[in-house]
């Protein structure tokens, strides 16, 4: 079972400047939604060897996970949005990596509005939707390759493809 530690004071800094640095946080900041960031750390055997991962979604590794406080516990005093971050990732991720996971995880966040504007909870809180990826995949290379173009994964890239007029991989053959 991972083990959490509240995160310091730097990654909140970092997280507020790039909700100033982009537009599409503004919403965020107008509402004033507070965010909670917390580490999540990896088991590890008597040898020092991590025996799982820090923070998993679906079954899957994850590197950060955005997620709503429940009303009860932000009455107790929680952030109305709690953001994990693999520790262990962290530690040995580089500044541009960090920003990029930080911005990903805090764009999930999104303010419920209606006519009337910001809905607000019983706390006079900003209610808060989770914001979906533009893309999902579960993708299996052996179900690709046995259905070809009837398979959901060859589907799903050729989705992709279609709206976004490329895969959006060639930039990063660019860069190595």
């Amino acid at each position: 079972m991972s083990t959490f530690q509240k995160c310091p004071q730097r990654v909140r800094d970092l997280a507020n400047e790039i909700l100033c640095e982009f537009e599409t946080h503004q919403p965020l900041l107008d509402a004033k939604v507070s965010i909670d960031f917390v580490f999540a750390f990896a088991d590890e055997d008597d040898s020092g060897k991590k025996t799982g991962n820090a923070l998993s979604k679906n079954g899957c590794k994850a590197l950060g996970i955005c997620r709503v406080i429940p009303l009860k516990d932000r009455a107790m005093g929680r952030a109305d949005t709690e953001i994990s971050l693999d520790g262990d990732w962290w530690n040995e991720a580089n500044e541009n990596e960090k920003r990029a996971l930080l911005d990903h995880e805090m764009h999930h966040i999104a303010i419920k509005i209606d006519k009337r504007g910001v809905v607000r909870d019983d706390l006079q809180r900003p209610v808060i939707q989770m914001r979906k990826h533009d893309h999902e995949f579960g993708w299996f290379k052996a179900i690709a390759a046995r259905h070809g173009m009837f398979s959901q994964e060859r589907q799903q890239a050729a989705e992709m493809m279609h709206d976004c007029g490329q895969y959006y991989w060639p930039e990063f053959l660019a860069q190595k």
